[in-house]
């Protein structure tokens, strides 16, 4: 039954607003004849600015003198350290950050233990003691079966030099 009433007060606003757009009534039709100009009279004359005006000043341009300043796009970090933002890679591994890798396993036996990563490139990688990973210049110091020690020395802006210790957890086996 409201299914209805609703319906129909509906159906009922609908013809009421089309039945306000009836076409027989239009707009007024335009006029045709011009409206007479009323005559005025001529405006006085204004004297010309004294020549005693001060001209503007000259336009001054200014320019950045970058020399002897820092560039304030770059991390303060990277311009305190021995790090520069252009070098090249000693491997692909120093082009991510630590965290962005994904260690899929470890293998310990006889000889050096390894460790397998994988990239966010999709590539993997072997690991072995002393090599390079990460962006901050992190170097691999343990592999073992639970964890890989990363030691990476940074630079604060006092100049101070700090030692941090990253672990990377060897994940879970799964299945059996």
């Amino acid at each position: 039954m409201k299914r209805y009433v609703s319906f129909t007060l509906m159906l009922m606003i609908v013809a009421a607003g089309l039945a306000g757009c009836d076409k027989q009534d239009s707009a007024p039709p335009a006029q045709t004849q011009a409206p007479q100009a009323i005559a005025k009279p001529p405006a006085a004359r204004v004297s010309p600015p004294a020549a005693t005006a001060e001209a503007p000043p000259p336009e001054t341009r200014l320019v950045y003198q970058s020399e002897g300043r820092r560039d304030p796009f770059l991390p303060l970090l990277a311009l305190k350290g021995k790090a520069s933002l252009g070098r090249e890679f000693e491997n692909p591994l120093e082009a991510y950050d630590l965290l962005q890798y994904q260690l899929k396993g470890v293998v310990i036996g006889v000889g050096e233990p390894k460790a397998m990563v994988l990239a966010p490139d999709g590539k993997t990688y072997i690991l072995k003691k002393g090599l390079r990973i990460g962006k901050s210049h992190g170097v691999i110091r343990e592999i073992n079966r639970v964890k890989i020690l990363v030691e990476e020395r940074y630079q604060d802006l006092s100049g101070k030099t700090h030692v941090n210790i990253q672990e990377i957890i060897v994940p879970k086996r799964e299945g059996v």
